[in-house]
């Protein structure tokens, strides 16, 4: 039977040591394609940020900036905008307590100062950024940012949460989060595409490495998390791989392919 792999890009098939993707890993999804069965790519990057990689791999799907917009090919199955004004007021108050925000635009993203707490994560996944905000205040947004140390998570996150209930945050790296509209991540984006293909969760594999991809792995029907994973992740997964720098997706996947054979 036909089964769907969903991959992370950064960490997952992006081995930001060499800042490729493994052959061995292109390899292992080249099979999986000649097997018959559907790749699809769940990455929190936008479409422009991510488009070499689609090119490289040419999924069947994506799921974009963590499920806020999912693609067949190119056409744009669907997308979830955050809520304009509350996003604004989101922003305000960040600033009243000294924090930075920014968003994840079609070109690159827009940050509101360009210091070390900012400028590290946008680096770490070669985020082009700029501090011009003045588009964003009537366009669309599908994705936003926060930056503070992850020590303020247990106090300052329940505080966001109940003030502006519309948005998810998920953090994604010491000092930077996510804000997402609320109940939208990487397995809503995912369960649209299983919709579209008239398949079960049961027959899908999704591999991470990061906490935004903790719905994924739990809510499909095997999550693999790789080596070089965040320790929660990997408490929740089915499995777990070795690390990109050791091939774990390429090892991993021919040990799947071996058992559906």
């Amino acid at each position: 039977m036909t089964k769907i792999f969903f991959f992370d890009i950064d960490n997952t098939l992006l081995d930001h040591q060499t800042n490729s993707i493994p052959e061995s890993a292109l390899n292992a999804i080249n099979d999986l394609k000649a097997n018959g069965h559907q790749v699809a790519i769940a990455t929190g990057r936008s479409h422009a940020h991510a488009k070499a990689y689609l090119m490289q791999l040419q999924p069947s799907y994506a799921v974009m900036q963590n499920g806020a917009i999912v693609l067949r090919g190119d056409e744009v199955m669907g997308k979830s905008p955050l809520e304009h004004d509350a996003l604004m007021a989101l922003f305000m108050e960040m600033t009243a307590r000294g924090h930075s925000y920014g968003i994840n635009g079609e070109e690159g993203g827009h940050v509101s100062a360009e210091t070390k707490q900012v400028m590290v994560p946008m680096d770490s996944v070669e985020i082009k950024v700029n501090a011009d905000f003045d588009f964003y205040k009537t366009s669309e947004v599908l994705q936003g940012w926060l930056f503070f140390d992850e020590s303020l998570d247990e106090e300052l996150i329940p505080e966001l949460r109940a003030m502006f209930p519309q948005f998810d945050y998920v953090r994604w790296h010491q000092t930077a989060v996510d804000v997402l509209p609320k109940g939208v991540n990487k397995l809503t984006g995912c369960q649209s595409v299983l919709e579209d293909l008239g398949m079960a969760a049961e027959h899908a594999y999704a591999f991470g490495d990061g906490l935004n991809d903790m719905e994924m792995l739990q809510g499909l029907g095997t999550g693999i998390a790789m080596g070089n994973a965040h320790p929660r992740l990997k408490e929740v997964a089915d499995r777990v791989a070795e690390s990109i720098q050791h091939d774990g997706l390429a090892k991993m996947v021919r040990q799947i392919q071996s058992e559906l054979a």
